[in-house]
């Protein structure tokens, strides 16, 4: 099916095909967006241009097939958390191999169990502390003994210590070395040792979690209302973004360019995703504040970022690397 082509047939050419009736298949977990692959959408037949062992070649699929993982494994570092388990869920439903790995190791377990039966796929899953260095060379060790590959790695952590709230005057350095330990030291480890097994392979995917906080200064104005009695997080303090949460969110960025410069020889892409502020159950002060401050009008949900992060880890953006996906509601259009 494929041939090399000549400099003037570079040109993408789009090919519809018949429109079969649509279906809705149930939502995975309570508020998973549907996956794409369980659709019946109108299928287009794409002839594009592939580059495949140092030559290019003309490649028809369908556009589906460009979201299909079925084949690779996903670690999740964070996986434990509301948006690990939602991004779990997506690339399991795509067709990934996940291993689920959490601080929390309980919980992570029964995460793993849920999407399990969800999927009908099994998912691994592992305790992990992401600034332990053994710890971390320990899992991507394991992975890699039991699936003899790691396609993807997303890190999605983000730590609160006690203490995490402080005014910036009171802050402990313990809580800020803590948080950064969290947020990116642990983002560097696990990095490193993905590349390891992805280096050999020429081939693999990293997407790292930052912030909208990492690109834009926090607005501390929607915070004003809030009291310490009403922070959901059972802080003695009122809520508010401190200022390690914003360097150590920017410092994934900065991180994730430096690795995509770095190891884009060895096919290895690095990404970033900028997730804006997500209604979490927060005082309604808080909540109508944002809203207000959001060209969308809303706080996002979970299932919000479910088709950037398929987007990013599939082949349909296989040319994209050491970008900053955002993806916030217009927050930092202002």
């Amino acid at each position: 099916m494929s041939k090399r082509v000549s400099r003037e047939s570079r040109d993408f050419i789009w090919y519809r095909l018949s429109a079969p009736s649509t279906s809705s298949p149930s939502s995975i977990l309570s508020c998973l967006s549907l996956s794409i692959l369980e659709q019946n959408l109108s299928y287009m037949l794409v002839k594009f241009m592939a580059h495949r062992n140092g030559t290019t070649q003309a490649v028809q699929r369908k556009t589906a097939d460009m979201f299909d993982l079925s084949g690779r494994t996903a670690v999740i570092v964070g996986g434990a958390g509301k948006m690990g388990a939602q991004f779990a869920c997506t690339l399991s439903a795509a067709g990934a191999t996940v291993i689920l790995a959490d601080k929390d190791g309980e919980r992570c377990k029964k995460v793993g169990h849920e999407i399990s039966k969800a999927t009908r796929k099994s998912v691994q899953s592992y305790s992990l502390d992401g600034s332990d260095e053994a710890d971390v060379r320990h899992l991507f060790d394991s992975v890699n003994r039991d699936h003899q590959r790691v396609d993807i790695l997303i890190y999605n952590v983000m730590a609160k210590p006690n203490g995490y709230y402080k005014s910036t005057t009171d802050y402990e350095v313990t809580t800020w070395n803590d948080t950064v330990s969290a947020n990116l030291t642990g983002a560097f480890l696990c990095c490193r040792e993905a590349a390891r097994f992805m280096k050999p392979m020429k081939s693999g995917v990293i997407v790292l979690t930052s912030s909208i906080y990492g690109v834009v200064a926090p607005d501390q104005r929607i915070y004003a209302e809030c009291g310490a009695a009403a922070n959901i997080y059972g802080a003695d303090e009122s809520l508010n973004c401190p200022a390690v949460y914003s360097a150590s969110k920017a410092g994934l960025i900065g991180l994730g360019k430096h690795l995509a410069a770095r190891w884009g020889k060895y096919n290895i892409r690095v990404n970033m995703l900028i997730p804006g502020g997500v209604y979490d159950g927060q005082e309604e002060a808080f909540h109508r504040e944002y809203s207000k401050r959001t060209p969308l009008g809303r706080m996002a949900c979970w299932s919000d970022f479910n088709g950037a992060i398929l987007f990013m880890v599939s082949d349909a953006s296989t040319y994209m690397t050491g970008t900053n996906l955002v993806v916030d509601g217009g927050w930092t259009v202002w």
